[in-house]
């Protein structure tokens, strides 16, 4: 092996890549436990006791049984905390703000700016609420809680919120004294009570739990440790989810790996053939022969797995602090046992595995081959009548297992559809790959016929495999999986991000409503207009009226919509062409059909025909000229439609000033949410895309080993061609064209199947949790982009194996040496 180092470059990368990566995902994990733990020990600190509300019943802590704790004998200080939310309107926009007792100020938790607030009517808030915000000393806020009480507040003091403050440094929080902060959070007691004192933890939390009014109450005793314990426990769901992901990644780039290593060690065993023969005739037995290549494959996997390694805790390093900008949890490299251990046997394991082939086929080298003057060409796997018969059945299997998937996917059913599509997806894949060998040669023939007629570069490519389909196959395969699995998750994500679209037009169908407790005048209406960002926006009146239909009276909320402000909406349908005989709604308590009564204010009532569907609004909607004769005087809410690419962010912050004249209003900005959504699918599909890249590079490898091993077997036939006057050019040529022509096939399976998948998994992942409508959007210039990278990827694997292909002489179709 040491004399062949450069051969070994290919699968050392590999085995680099694909540890690099899982130990880079232990490092990340480990860095966001320790963080973690930095936030929930931060907050309870050297506190010896900790009382909370029960697990199973949620009571909170009364004043009276914190006052009890606190005067437990041993227990010198009491810190009882109050948490929670409510929503915090600024310039009439609601945004959700966090709620606490006043912190403690230490060497963590500064006071920024101003004082503490004092009592009813002042509040402190978090600096990153002061930012978030736009807030300053003085400013008047409003905060409205669960149970619809309002508190009009003056900013008195900003504070810089630390760890041993609140559990996220980063978000919005309003501070205020105790009594007033149960008040805003709607809770009368204490969610933590942290009790600090003198001796044993274990001794002191039993003392507390057998306290008079707490050994009966529905409430949680823990010492301070066991406290952070059950907090990281509690929060560690999440992260374990990121780190399986993340390991989903690396697992696919150490199967694309393995690929890679077997064809490596193909090739040296196939450049040894006279060495192992000659082994083979000084004495050396099969399992010495096997024991010397598996040996080798052991110490590459060895080398390059600490190599891998190093090299993930490096790429660690430099990304935690580039991730740790802005997040929640404080993020410090950290280093845990498993993050060594883990990738180093993982990476030993794949190597050997991946070597176990090659090394059988250098026992069967016979000692006679060191007397034939040729490579030992290996015998041209093609399909197997066993092979075809069991790939097939795993086909039909795994597509009978999707249907069945998308089938039992429904909303509250659990997630038992999506398990089983996934199964069939794996299933009916690995049949793919199993049928690759009679599959890939017979598209490559489909599809390189114009090839194979303009040149005898091209025919000659096109034979190479038919002649071959095992190599052709291996060949593909590499680049298959990661062009099925990009696709897969290009066109998943493109199809939920079209059904959502669809949901969130239906939901939210309008970019923004602005309404008011009077109304919104016209003089509001201009002003909204004029806002920089906002295209157009339309008065819509809204009443509360009686409404009977059979046997049913009840009190419903009734819309009046016309084409005006239909058009300004992502669901026109909804409101558009409306008749004056007509209440359109999605109430099923309605029929379709069914004659519905509304009385008026002023005692007038008038019958319409219901149209039921679940296009429509929850509300009754009905035309303006029928609301006016329900409710002359019927407040009016806008309706706002946003410029095509503005900041939907900044229009809305913009909106909240326009309307700050208008009293007490609110702003509900459907753009918003939308654009959340789209945000976060986008995300998934950048860090998809990102992580599969690694293994897209080791597919190169792949690709280029393989053809490296094609031309090395096929050097006499490359020297006969080059003696019956095939330029280099040619021979260069037909390399590439092979590798080119492979690459589309595996690009134009992998996309066939990656969006089979894609549509499929999407459909049965929103399914088990909505009964969203789906809209099988795809992303067409995002596939032909992964088509063409595909294709240039095989194009790049080729240079190097044509580069060697092209400095075989016409003389090496006589010897070999």
């Amino acid at each position: 092996m040491l004399r062949q180092p450069r051969q070994l470059i290919s699968a050392g990368i590999a085995i680099l890549l694909g540890v690099a990566f899982v130990a880079a995902t232990f490092v990340f994990s480990a860095s966001l436990n320790a963080g973690m733990t930095k936030l929930v020990a931060g907050m309870v600190g050297d506190a010896k006791v900790a009382v909370s509300p029960s697990d199973k019943v949620y009571t909170p802590v009364t004043p009276q049984q914190a006052d009890t704790v606190s005067k437990v004998p041993g227990i010198t200080r009491a810190k009882k905390i109050v948490q929670g939310s409510a929503t915090l309107q600024v310039d009439g926009q609601d945004n959700r703000a966090l709620i606490s007792s006043q912190p403690d100020l230490s060497s963590e938790t500064t006071l920024f700016e101003g004082t503490l607030a004092k009592g009813d009517g002042q509040v402190s808030i978090s600096k990153s609420a002061a930012d978030a915000y736009h807030l300053k000393l003085g400013d008047k806020v409003t905060l409205e809680t669960f149970d619809n009480q309002t508190f009009d507040e003056t900013v008195v003091g900003i504070i810089n919120a630390g760890n041993d403050a609140v559990t996220q440094p980063l978000a919005s929080w309003v501070f205020a004294p105790t009594e007033q902060a149960m008040a805003m959070a709607s809770t009368n007691g204490y969610n933590l009570v942290l009790l600090y004192g003198n001796g044993d933890d274990t001794a002191l939390r039993d003392a507390v739990q057998s306290a008079q009014g707490v050994s009966d109450a529905q409430l949680t005793v823990r010492t301070g440790q066991d406290e952070v314990k059950a907090a990281m426990k509690q929060m560690t769901g999440s992260t374990n989810s990121i780190q399986y992901v993340l390991l989903g990644f690396a697992a696919i780039a150490l199967f694309v790996g393995i690929i890679v290593i077997a064809n490596t060690f193909s090739i040296l065993v196939a450049q040894r053939v006279r060495q192992l023969a000659l082994l083979r005739c000084v004495g050396a037995t099969r399992n010495q022969v096997f024991g010397m290549v598996f040996g080798e494959a052991a110490l590459l996997g060895l080398v390059g797995s600490v190599a891998g390694i190093l090299a993930g805790f490096g790429l660690a390093a430099a990304l935690i602090p580039l991730a740790s900008k802005g997040a929640q949890i404080p993020l410090a490299f950290s280093i845990s046992p498993a993050a060594v251990i883990v990738p180093l046997v993982v990476g030993v394991l794949i190597t050997l595995a991946a070597s176990i082939s090659p090394a059988r086929k250098a026992t069967r080298v016979a000692p006679l081959a060191a007397m034939r003057p040729e490579l030992a060409v290996g015998k041209a796997k093609r399909l197997g009548i066993v092979r075809a018969i069991i790939g097939v059945l795993l086909v039909a299997g795994g597509a009978a297992m999707l249907a069945m998937g998308m089938v039992r996917a429904k909303p509250n059913s659990g997630m038992s559809g999506l398990v089983i599509a996934i199964g069939g997806g794996l299933l009916s894949f690995i049949g793919v790959l199993l049928v690759g060998r009679g599959l890939i040669p017979a598209l490559a023939r489909l599809i390189g016929t114009p090839l194979a007629k303009s040149s005898v570069s091209g025919d000659l490519a096109v034979g190479n495999t038919r002649r071959n389909p095992g190599r052709a196959a291996a060949t593909a395969n590499a680049l298959l999986v990661d062009v099925t699995l990009i696709t897969l998750l290009t066109v998943g994500a493109s199809a939920s991000q079209a059904s959502l679209d669809r949901y969130l037009s239906a939901t939210y169908p309008q970019d923004a409503v602005v309404s008011a407790v009077k109304s919104v005048d016209e003089q509001t209406l201009t002003r909204i207009k004029a806002t920089d960002g906002v295209q157009d926006a339309a008065l819509v009146p809204s009443t509360t009226a009686d409404v009977s239909y059979g046997t049913t009276n009840t009190e419903r909320k009734v819309d009046g919509v016309d084409n005006a402000a239909a058009h300004l909406t992502h669901f026109p349908q909804r409101y558009e062409n409306l008749d004056d005989n007509t209440v359109r709604t999605s109430d099923t308590s309605l029929h379709d059909g069914e004659t519905v009564t509304i009385k008026g204010t002023a005692g007038t009532t008038v019958q319409l025909t219901a149209k039921v569907s679940d296009d429509y609004a929850p509300t009754l909607i009905v035309s303006t000229t029928v609301l006016n004769k329900i409710d002359a005087d019927a407040p009016d809410s806008a309706w706002v439609q946003y410029k095509a690419g503005a900041n939907v962010n900044t229009v809305t912050t913009d909106l909240g000033k326009a309307i700050g004249n208008l009293g007490h209003s609110s702003i509900d900005s459907g753009a918003q949410a939308r654009a959340q959504f789209g945000q976060m699918i986008d995300i998934v599909l950048a860090v998809a895309v990102g992580l599969l890249a690694v293994a897209v590079a080791i597919a190169v490898i792949g690709v280029a080993n393989t053809l490296g091993l094609s031309v090395l077997e096929r050097t006499q036939e490359i020297g006969l061609l080059r003696a019956l006057g095939m330029t280099r050019r040619q021979v260069r040529a037909m390399i590439s064209w092979e590798a080119v022509m492979i690459a589309v096939v595996a690009a134009a399976l992998g996309l066939a199947l990656g969006v089979t998948y894609g549509l499929i998994g999407a459909k049965t992942l929103l399914g088990s949790i909505t009964s969203t409508p789906f809209v099988a959007g795809l992303p067409w210039v995002r596939l032909v982009i992964i088509g063409l990278i595909a294709v240039a990827a095989g194009w790049l694997a080729s240079l190097i194996p044509a580069s060697r292909a092209n400095r075989i002489s016409p003389s090496a179709a006589l010897a070999t040496e």
